[in-house]
């Protein structure tokens, strides 16, 4: 019950227990729902397959269960529900029936007959899904904070989930930054015997392949392919809105939605007074043009100091990222709403990072112009005593140059030089493996959406909006579509006259004016680097320069001169490292972890 209690801001609307004997233990399954497609009693969870004797505990949304339900049996079904047709796939199918869902989720089913308990994670990651293995129990959950809450698991620090939470921001699967506590990677099925005997199966891998055909046929059948993602998501037995940021992503759904929707979509826009970061023009130009039903959520400094407790509190694993979501889903979820489409996504599966460009030109530079590059940024090995982003450089120019090496340079937050003189041990790395990709701009997306959209992205936007017990639903995440843009040659993405991602640019040239796609991209970031220079600096100067609060986590003084240098050089040291380094102390300090 208290790992129950813990999430029930994830689903308010029902809760089940249910408990399964065995030779020799018991499994004790439980349900925090959120009702969204049958959101009557018929839907309720742990649901029991009376033909075998499984059960099921489900988080997330099978969009194309309508048509796995007519390709099964024709028996009497007692629901209308999705997790109905999953349960009943399995026992046809067993694993092989995860390959079929199209959809996020995250599951546990016990399987009777065999006595083994299953959890599967959709293949993207879209879905979170925890695990703590003991000597003699083993729990899991949709959060790291009910594995906590059940008094099972030691909250003990994670140095290896410290070293990768600083190096990148966000913690990657399958560790976490509680010591014992791993995630189930995406696509993947792990298998729970009696003895807490585990075994991992991977039912979804990604296959690097080519189509053929000229890029205006692709351009035809990525319109369909977009355009039936954006119809399934849209499956729903509850209010559903649309986050409208005003950029080229949430601004191409929203087009699409007027494609294959009659209904009136109700958008929504996080604005600010600061002109430098508002993208309010943007988003209400869109809004007029496909007459939504627009509402702005006006954020200011003080409403983020207000807000800011209750947004730490929310963070299930510390995040440099996840405040904005925060807010555009509590205000959302205020007017009604329980289902929110996000144009998350996009930028991994089109192009739109720094990253791509940066891989290509890279890879076409000779090695004589990297020597003599490599002697003019390698002066010095400057950490955080020089740029962050020539220190970057530095790196690029001393590696190999593979986009492995692009990618994770690029998405460095402290150099592995800098996470040592904050830590003074040696670094441990975790370093998952990645499929091979000849085609560069495609390989550079396949690492942006397992690491930075996976472990970052999607993870703080299912905690941040299931905090207010809201679902969000990414239709640029989806598993045919990615398998589709794929599968397409890396330069139709990233060359073109349409400006940024011009391959969607093109796609979508009959519903959205080509200077706006064309237009810089602004990203959704908060005005952090001017809030923390004023109204946060007192806050995070009483928390950065707290030598107990530092020492334990594991962090030493280095952490208060780079936040001194920050406020003496903020475009030097970047505001997201020393917030980093708040939000992570303020985590441990919240859920009492060192």
């Amino acid at each position: 019950m208290r790992m129950s209690s813990a999430q029930r801001h994830r689903g308010p609307d029902d809760r089940g227990i249910a408990s399964c004997t065995f030779d020799g233990g018991e499994v004790i399954l439980g349900n925090t729902r959120l009702a969204i497609i049958d959101t009557s009693t018929a839907g309720h969870q742990p649901m029991n397959d009376p033909q075998t004797g499984n059960w099921i505990t489900y988080n997330g949304e099978t969009y194309n269960f309508k048509h796995l339900r007519h390709e099964l049996d024709q028996e009497p079904w007692t629901s209308n529900s999705d997790t109905e047709v999953v349960l009943r796939a399995y026992r046809r199918s067993g694993v092989d029936a995860f390959r079929k869902l199209r959809g996020m989720f995250a599951l546990a089913i016990w399987d009777h007959l065999r006595q083994t308990l299953l959890l599967a994670r959709d293949p993207l990651g879209i879905k979170p899904l925890y695990y703590y293995a003991g000597k003699d129990q083993f729990v899991f959950a949709s959060e790291l904070r009910a594995l906590l809450a059940s008094g099972l698991v030691p909250r003990k620090l994670s140095a290896a989930g410290v070293d990768s939470y600083l190096a990148s921001g966000s913690v990657e699967a399958p560790i976490t930054i509680v010591d014992g506590i791993k995630q189930v990677l995406p696509g993947h099925c792990l298998q729970v015997k009696p003895g807490i005997e585990l075994h991992d199966v991977e039912f979804a891998s990604p296959k690097p392949r080519k189509l053929e055909g000229s890029r205006e046929d692709a351009i035809a059948q990525l319109r369909s392919e977009l355009e039936q993602s954006v119809r399934l998501h849209l499956v729903s037995d509850v209010p559903l809105g649309v986050f409208l940021s005003g950029g080229m992503d949430s601004s191409a759904l929203v087009a699409l939605m007027s494609r294959v929707s009659d209904q009136r979509p109700k958008t929504f826009s996080v604005v600010f007074d600061e002109a430098a970061y508002t993208e309010a023009p943007f988003s209400r130009a869109v809004a007029g043009r496909f007459d939504t039903d627009h509402s702005e959520i006006r954020l200011s400094e003080d409403r983020l100091l207000e807000i800011l407790p209750g947004a730490i509190a929310a963070i299930d694993q510390p995040t440099m990222d996840g405040i904005n979501t925060f807010v555009v889903s509590s205000a959302v979820k205020r007017e009604g709403i329980t289902v929110a489409l996000s144009g998350l996504g996009g930028d991994e599966l089109f192009a739109g990072y720094p990253s791509f460009r940066r891989a290509l030109r890279f890879g076409a530079m000779s090695q004589g112009a990297r020597r003599v590059l490599r002697a003019a940024s390698g002066v010095g090995r400057f950490a955080l005593n020089g740029s962050v982003q020539r220190n970057k450089f530095w790196q690029l120019m001393n590696s190999d140059g593979t986009p492995e090496d692009v990618y994770r340079i690029s998405r460095q937050l402290f150099s592995n030089d800098a996470v040592i003189a904050m830590t003074g041990r040696k670094v441990e790395h975790v370093r998952n493996g990645h499929h091979s990709e000849s085609d560069v701009v495609n390989a550079i997306s396949r690492l942006e959406m397992r690491g930075y959209m996976t472990n970052m992205l999607l993870r703080d936007t299912d905690a941040m909006s299931m905090a207010h017990s809201l679902e969000v639903r990414v239709p640029f995440v989806d598993v045919k579509l990615v398998d589709y843009v794929l599968s397409l040659p890396g330069e139709w993405k990233v060359n073109g006259a349409s400006g940024p991602k011009p391959l969607l640019a093109d796609t979508l040239s009959d519903l959205l004016p080509r200077e706006f796609m064309a237009r810089p991209k602004m990203g959704f970031t908060l005005p952090f680097e001017r809030w923390m220079q004023d109204r946060l600096r007192g806050e995070i100067t009483e928390v950065l320069e707290d030598k107990k609060r530092l020492s334990s986590v594991g962090l030493n003084d280095e952490v208060v001169r780079i936040w001194k240098k920050f406020l003496h050089s903020p475009r030097a040291v970047g505001w997201s490292r020393p917030w980093a380094i708040y939000v992570l102390l303020k985590w441990c300090e919240v859920n009492s972890v060192s």
